[in-house]
Formats: C-alpha cells, sequence, structure tokens
C-alpha cells in the first residue's frame, strides 16, 4: 500500500509540473555558443581543440537537445508547457509574464506584478551582444538546423 501511494504522490507532482520552453534564434545560439567556446573556454583548456571540433560539438549538441526535447514534451500534460520565443519575450516582458501565467494556470499574476514590473524596468538599457552573421554562420545553420529555423519561424 505504500508503495502504490508513494507511485501515486510521484504521478501528482510530475503531471503538476509547469514548464517555459524558450526559444531563441538559431543563428544567435550559434553564434553566442562559438563565442562562449572561444573566448570563455579555450583559455581554460588542457588540450587543443580545433575551430572544427568546437563547430561540430556545438551542431551535434544543438541537434541532440532538439530533436530529444521535440519527443520529450509529449510526455507534458496539456496545460503545463508554454512554448515561447527569447525574442518575443525581451520585446513585451510584462505581456509575455502574463500570458505564462495564464497559459500554465499560475496565481498570483496581479499580486506579482509590481515587482515584476520593477524588476523589468531596472534591466532597461542593459547591453546585450549584438551578432553580425558572418556568411560562414548561415551557411552551417542553414545546413544543419533547418528544422528549428522551419519549426520556429526564424529567417535572417
Amino acid at each position: 500500500e505504500m508503495t502504490s501511494s508513494l507511485v501515486g504522490s510521484e504521478m501528482c507532482i510530475r503531471d503538476s509540473a509547469k514548464f517555459i520552453y524558450l526559444m531563441r534564434n538559431p543563428y544567435t545560439v550559434f553564434e553566442s555558443t562559438r563565442n562562449f567556446f572561444t573566448n570563455t573556454i579555450q583559455p581554460l583548456k588542457l588540450q587543443d581543440i580545433s575551430e572544427k571540433e568546437i563547430v561540430d560539438n556545438i551542431i551535434k549538441v544543438y541537434t541532440d537537445l532538439y530533436f530529444r526535447y521535440q519527443e520529450d514534451k509529449k510526455l507534458i500534460p496539456e496545460g503545463n508547457l508554454i512554448e515561447i520565443k527569447f525574442e518575443d519575450f525581451e520585446q513585451n516582458s510584462l505581456e509575455m509574464t502574463q500570458k505564462i501565467y495564464e497559459t500554465l494556470s499560475l496565481p498570483g499574476f496581479e499580486k506579482a506584478r509590481p515587482k515584476i514590473e520593477a524588476y523589468i524596468n531596472g534591466k532597461k538599457g542593459y547591453k546585450k551582444n549584438k551578432y553580425n552573421y558572418d556568411p560562414e554562420t548561415v551557411h552551417i545553420v542553414e545546413e544543419n538546423w533547418d528544422f528549428a529555423l522551419k519549426d520556429w519561424g526564424y529567417k535572417l
């Protein structure tokens, strides 16, 4: 009896978990990840890794994660997942936060709204990296991640 009640509790917890999936422009993901490996990881390396190995690794990991997510999201109960573009969230943070609360049936948005607005207003003026996608990046992304570009509606 104890086992069945533990299994029931686990199912209840799993079924009530909420998920927010932020999609990001694949061109930006590639540039950002390559910059991270080149500027942060390379100086800390213990062995040499070529630019080609870095690029191949980025392509493989992104592809694996994309398809694993596509498969696993089917396990999430209806109403417990929202997928939004990072760029949409950046442009309309408050409205997108409200949409997240509503879609996931989360209580307390109106109570939290002043603090959310204060946080968003505190971020104004923050300068993030701007990427100019060189032809090599465009080629790599379009050749290897066209599935994400099409699925999420990203274009140059």
